[in-house]
C-alpha cells in the first residue's frame, strides 16, 4: 500500500509538466501513474475487494492531504533573501488543480478498474489473469486519461491539444499495460508468497 500511495503522489507532482518524448507530447506522470493500476489489480487478485478498496481510499485521502500541505507551503511568506519563491510557487502552486483532476479521475477509474477486474475474475473462475488485468486497465485508463486531461488542462491549452494529449497518453498507457503483463504475474506471485502471518487479509473466494 505504501508504494501505491507513493506512486500516486509522485504522479500528481510531476503531472503539470508536458514533456517532449520525441515523437509526441505527454505529461511526465505517464511514466509513473500506470503502475498504480497494476498494484491495485495485484491487491485485488491476492487479498480481494476489501483490501483493494481500502488501498484506493487511502491513496485518495493522502492525495488530498498532500495537496492541502502544498498549498499551505506556497502561501507561507518567503524570507526576503529567498529568491526562488516564484519557481517554488509555479512547481507546487499548480499542484492543487492537478490534484483535483487526479482525484476526480482517480476516484472513478481506480474503482472501475477493480470492479472490472474482480467481475472478470468471477466470470473466469480466477483464470486468465492477463485478460482480466488488461481489460480492466485499458478500460479504466481511457476514462482516467480523458477526465484528468480535461479537468487539469481545460482552458490552459487548446482543446485540440487536449485531444492530442489524450490520444497520445492512452496509446502509451495501453502499450505499457500490454507489455507490462509479465510484471503483473511476477508481482502477484511475489505477493502470494508473502501472503502469510496473522495480519494477512484473507483472499476473496
Amino acid at each position: 500500500m505504501g508504494f501505491f500511495v507513493a506512486v500516486v503522489i509522485v504522479a500528481n507532482t510531476t503531472a503539470s509538466k508536458i514533456a517532449d518524448f520525441g515523437v509526441t507530447y505527454a505529461t511526465v506522470a505517464i511514466l509513473f501513474y500506470p503502475i498504480s493500476f497494476v498494484i491495485a489489480d495485484t491487491i485485488a487478485e491476492v487479498w480481494g475487494k476489501p483490501a483493494a478498496r481500502r488501498t484506493i481510499w487511502t491513496g485518495l485521502g493522502v492525495n488530498f492531504a498532500v495537496s492541502v500541505m502544498y498549498a499551505i507551503a506556497v502561501l507561507v511568506p518567503a524570507a526576503p533573501f529567498y529568491g526562488d519563491q516564484d519557481a517554488y510557487a509555479r512547481v507546487l502552486g499548480g499542484v492543487p488543480r492537478i490534484a483535483l483532476a487526479s482525484m476526480t479521475a482517480y476516484a472513478v477509474s481506480q474503482h472501475l478498474d477493480v470492479t472490472i477486474f474482480l467481475t472478470l475474475r468471477a466470470l473466469t473462475r480466477g483464470r486468465h489473469l492477463w485478460l482480466r488485468n488488461n481489460a480492466a486497465i485499458l478500460t479504466s485508463q481511457l476514462i482516467d486519461t480523458t477526465l484528468f486531461t480535461f479537468v487539469a488542462f481545460y482552458g490552459v491549452y487548446p482543446t485540440a491539444a487536449l485531444w492530442q494529449i489524450i490520444g497520445t497518453e492512452y496509446a502509451i498507457k495501453a502499450t505499457l499495460a500490454v507489455f507490462g503483463t509479465p510484471f503483473t504475474y511476477l508481482l502477484v506471485a511475489w505477493a502470494r508468497r508473502d501472503d502469510r502471518g496473522p495480519v494477512a487479509v484473507p483472499r476473496a473466494r
